[in-house]
């Protein structure tokens, strides 16, 4: 994502800042990948940026405990050492950034660190894949956005390399059900809209069969003018914004309105962890954090 010359901003939505972000990091490509959006971002806020690898230790059942000891005490040092490394990365250089390496279950140790630092958003990469070493895998990402007590930006695998070093943030997509939960995040996007002067697709996707109802167009328009009542006067004016009601399942039309109107950012307002009933892989934010061409940003009450 290149930068671009500042411009004047109206307080659309006051106290939004993103002065301290948290960038998590398990060391894979996948990781690594959200590195320039976080650059990005800490440069155009002039954020503080914390990067953090939080490792969960390796039980060493065949050696005796204290060469266990030793072996993950060897671990925790090649993690600080690699997290070391990338402050001295061209995407932080010149930036505040402060490494910090946890031990211990992911969604906790950060989301402690998210209060203990006042934390404004997160943001992480995630591959989508299963694996003992591996923290970002699609779950347990989903594990972290629905448990940090803070918005959370995730590049997930089908993000085109190298696509957040050059793009800026034009096109912003909204799926919303209107229920408070899924406003949530909408503050932000208002807000990233008006810092980048982008355009804003308001989406609310309505059960396929309504569609073949004859007066689906009559049911779709008091719908429509419910998000724009609702929405309107949290819009920046200078960011075009349109209100657009669709049929289908929910996951499918999200990425196809993401594909075709270009979008660079999808919001999604989201539930805590222990409002699901559903396991993580069903849910809509999970598939579209792993099959969306750009990043998703969620938030929570």
């Amino acid at each position: 994502m290149t930068m671009k010359a500042s411009a004047v901003v109206i307080p659309i939505v006051p106290g939004i800042e993103l002065k301290r972000i948290l960038y998590a990091t398990d060391f894979s490509e996948a990781s690594l990948a959200a590195l320039p959006l976080v650059s990005a971002i800490a440069r155009r806020y002039g954020s503080q940026v914390f990067v953090v690898n939080v490792w969960t230790p390796v039980p060493y059942t065949m050696v005796s405990p204290e060469a266990a000891g030793v072996m993950q005490h060897k671990d925790e040092r090649e993690a600080q050492a690699q997290v070391r490394q990338l402050l001295k990365t061209r995407e932080l250089a010149g930036l505040s950034a402060t490494a910090i390496v946890k031990s211990g279950i992911p969604e906790q140790e950060l989301s402690q660190l998210v209060r203990q630092k006042n934390i404004d958003l997160a943001i992480l990469g995630t591959h989508g894949r299963t694996g003992l070493k591996h923290l970002l895998m699609g779950s347990v990402a989903e594990e972290l956005f629905r448990h940090l007590p803070c918005p959370v930006l995730t590049v997930g695998p089908k993000v085109a390399k190298g696509s957040m070093e050059t793009s800026e943030i034009r096109h912003i997509l909204f799926p919303t059900d209107l229920s408070d939960e899924s406003r949530a995040v909408f503050p932000y996007l208002a807000s990233l809209a008006s810092e980048y002067q982008a355009s804003l697709t308001l989406l609310h996707v309505l059960p396929v069969e309504n569609a073949t109802n004859p007066e689906a167009g009559s049911l779709a328009e008091p719908l429509r003018k419910e998000m724009q009542s609702i929405f309107s006067s949290q819009i920046d004016p200078r960011c075009p914004a349109e209100f657009i009601i669709d049929f289908g399942d929910t996951t499918e039309r999200i990425l196809a309105h993401a594909e075709t109107g270009r979008a660079d950012l999808i919001g999604l307002g989201v539930r805590k962890a222990a409002e699901i009933t559903t396991h993580f892989r069903n849910t809509v934010p999970y598939r579209v954090v792993l099959q969306a061409h750009c990043p998703v940003l969620t938030a929570r009450q």
